[in-house]
């Protein structure tokens, strides 16, 4: 039976909810969550990676995990949290969409790096989910909108099929994935600045935003997922179009990546899909 991803998102924001439904509210002295501790959302992430693979198309490929993944490093050591280990993974899937769960795990989507002309647009993707992570917004978004599950050390570790018994039977609309407007949009705006701390374009936030918007109007069943949980493409990048303007950009200061990220599409191209 061929594999539904987007019946899978709705049930993997199930799991996240149920174990991180009671993490509390965010502290604003500290921004951090009351009641769920960093060292329990790294199991947390653990956990969900585990379901992620195996109930995703994960492209397995040292060498394009490799790159992804130093990549999301060089971002997170410039974030608001430096001490996490990013993973990236790719799933073999051509829709238009990125995600990123508990814990530090970013996932792009192979029709998106595709449709990527350079390494700089994909730091553009990779940028905006590490503002999520480094904001622990996913933890923070379920804990506002779920008042009491079942406590995080109550669930991580246990028996899995207990925990997806549970999960099949708790419908509920909405997605780990639905961060708020302010959420969205502030991942876009810092992201630029990530972008820029790190050695990459923000520009081609843009530019990585331009094509998400041709294909909207193409094609738009391949970015079903991704406007579920985004802004139009069009309101994004007008504001990430007025954030630029106040940047100061000096693109001698930007890694040159072009060599790497074009083995890594030689290589892309060379995986079934």
């Amino acid at each position: 039976m061929k594999f539904d991803i987007k019946k899978y998102l709705v049930f993997l924001s199930l799991i996240c909810l149920l174990f991180v439904g009671c993490a509390g509210t965010r502290s604003q002295e500290t921004n951090t969550l009351k009641f769920i501790t960093i060292e329990e959302e790294l199991k947390l992430g653990e956990e969900l990676e585990s379901f992620t693979i195996r109930y995703l198309k994960i492209i397995r490929n040292s060498q394009v995990n490799q790159f992804l993944t130093e990549m999301a490093n060089n971002i997170g050591a410039v974030s608001h949290w430096r001490g996490l280990d990013y993973s990236v993974f790719v799933i073999n899937e051509q829709d238009i969409n990125h995600f990123s769960l508990p814990g530090g795990t970013i996932y792009i989507f192979r029709g998106l790096i595709e449709q990527a002309d350079n390494a700089d647009e994909i730091a553009a993707i990779l940028a905006h989910e590490i503002v999520h992570l480094s904001q622990r917004d996913a933890v923070a978004r379920l804990a506002e909108k779920y008042s009491y599950a079942f406590a995080a050390q109550q669930v991580i570790g246990e028996n899995p099929e207990i925990a997806e018994h549970v999960i099949m039977s708790l419908y509920r609309e909405g997605t780990i994935l639905d961060y708020s407007a302010e959420q969205e949009k502030a991942a876009d705006k810092v992201g630029l600045f990530y972008m820029l701390d790190a050695g990459y374009d923000p520009r081609s936030m843009i530019t990585v935003l331009e094509k998400m918007r041709k294909i909207e109007k193409q094609n738009p069943r391949r970015l079903e997922l991704l406007r579920m949980t985004h802004a139009s493409t069009a309101t994004r990048q007008r504001r990430v179009q007025k954030s630029i303007k106040k940047l100061s950009i000096n693109p001698a200061a930007f890694r040159d990546d072009t060599r790497e990220f074009s083995k890594l599409k030689i290589t892309l191209a060379k995986i079934p899909q």
